[in-house]
């Protein structure tokens, strides 16, 4: 049976898993032109390359090499088995410049099926991004197990996730091998197809959670060391 991701607990407060340091000052981003954001699978799984340039994602790597980094307890009953290293840390000042700067890349967003819809034609953008922001380092034979991600809610904003998003800040750029972002697609008598979301330096990955969550899981790292910053993307309903 999948498992839910051990974070789920913290996610849903938007409160952080370790004690921040006095302050925690993201690395600075640039603004993008031409960026494109391709379908992989339709109302499930979005990428956008070079989000990151290879400057900031070298600049994102230091600067989470210096964070005061735990590695993940043994899971309880119920949860993912996972192995790596994480912080997280709530800025909402960071969240909104995610925001700013990866929003106008994105396309209007349907309602979840679970969500009952409005009789109206009004393109649906997300409202922010989650102030939880989270950090993941993965050495070689870490890896995230097979699980759902939950929806969660914002507690600074109110607002609700609907879809994770992973930014790659190392890939198969500097040597790593593994560590890919593996979904499930099961469809009723069909073999269970995966799809394998290719690991490139600087690439912003969203796939839908909540109700709506494919089942998936981060590949074992076989070589090389894996660097992701993760929050969610958030609506109002």
């Amino acid at each position: 049976m999948a498992k839910k991701k051990s974070d789920a607990k913290a996610s849903a407060t938007a409160a952080p898993t370790n004690p921040p340091p006095q302050s925690v000052v993201f690395p600075e981003i640039s603004s993008k032109t031409d960026l494109e954001c391709r379908t992989i699978l339709e109302d499930q799984i979005l990428v956008i390359d070079d989000f990151f340039s290879p400057a900031e994602c070298k600049a994102y790597v230091k600067f989470i090499d210096n964070l005061p980094l735990e590695l993940t307890p043994p899971k309880k009953r119920g949860e993912a088995e996972r192995v790596n290293h994480r912080f997280s840390v709530t800025s909402l000042d960071f969240a909104q410049k995610l925001h700013a700067l990866l929003t106008p890349h994105l396309p209007s967003f349907p309602y979840p099926a679970s969500v009952k819809r409005p009789n109206s034609d009004t393109p649906r953008l997300p409202h922010s991004f989650n102030s939880n922001i989270r950090v993941y380092k993965y050495t070689p034979a870490q890896y995230f197990g097979p699980h759902y991600d939950d929806t969660v809610r914002d507690t600074l904003t109110g607002a609700k996730s609907e879809w994770t998003l992973l930014i790659y800040l190392t890939g198969i750029e500097d040597g790593i091998e593994g560590g890919e972002t593996l979904f499930y697609k099961d469809e009723r008598g069909k073999p269970r197809e995966t799809i394998s979301t290719p690991l490139t330096r600087g690439t912003a990955l969203l796939h839908r959670h909540g109700q709506e969550c494919m089942l998936h899981e981060g590949s074992e790292v076989k070589k090389g060391t894996k660097y992701v910053l993760r929050t969610d993307l958030m609506f109002m309903r």
